[in-house]
């Protein structure tokens, strides 16, 4: 695929060096001089140096020829321009937008951008995952009669489950394993039968009063 990127940033390079380690083409604008200095010397000659709020940059990236524009810069108000210019100037199938805030997620959901992602949320989200070793962490609210979540639990190092398959678990009513993901794999089938290992994570449907079961249970 060929990806434009907003931003020598941090976030902008991490998922710059991702992506071409994958053999994607990659471009990535921004108008900082020091930024552009690091990444050119970190990836060679993939910069734009430019703004990419302007169409003039956008079409130096090869912005028309993107199947992916990713704005990952510091601003937000920019990163919403960007994706919009790429979704209706040049035609982009997916947009992805970085936002830092809560306040503006339904705004650019509202203007056609296709991914809006929270950066804060998402490093809070696993800050709190790895802080607790018996932590329980509740993915959405599903509506219902009865109130429901799909959780993700993380399996310990000394967690008592390594060793045990799920049917061999004594789980609560209302609990209902939809995956295990190990090592970046998904295992769908036969899920019930699969030895449990340290670092899976097991996706599941359960009622909100079981949460303080499961965490005993898997401690």
């Amino acid at each position: 695929m060929n990806i434009v990127i907003f931003g020598a940033t941090t976030l902008g390079r991490s998922i710059a060096e991702w992506l071409l380690n994958d053999w994607h083409e990659v471009s990535i604008i921004d108008n900082d001089a020091l930024r552009l200095k690091g990444t050119e010397d970190q990836f060679g000659s993939i910069i734009i140096e430019g703004d990419a709020t302007h169409q003039a940059t956008l079409s130096l990236a090869g912005t028309s020829r993107a199947d992916v524009f990713i704005a990952a810069s510091d601003s937000e108000s920019e990163n919403m321009t960007s994706c919009q210019m790429a979704k209706e100037l040049f035609n982009v199938k997916r947009t992805m937008c970085v936002v830092y805030s809560d306040e503006n997620i339904s705004l650019f959901q509202l203007l056609n951008i296709d991914s809006v992602i929270n950066a804060t949320a998402a490093s809070l989200r696993f800050i709190k995952e790895n802080l607790s070793a018996d932590l329980i962490i509740s993915l959405m609210d599903i509506p219902s009669s009865t109130p429901a979540n799909l959780i993700s639990i993380r399996i310990h190092q000394d967690s008592e489950t390594i060793g045990k398959t799920l049917s061999d678990l004594n789980f609560p009513n209302g609990f209902s394993i939809k995956m295990i993901i190990r090592s970046g794999t998904v295992i769908e089938n036969s899920v019930d039968k699969t030895m449990l290992r340290a670092n899976d994570q097991v996706v599941a449907i359960t009622d909100s009063i079981n949460l303080d079961e499961l965490k005993e249970l898997f401690q």
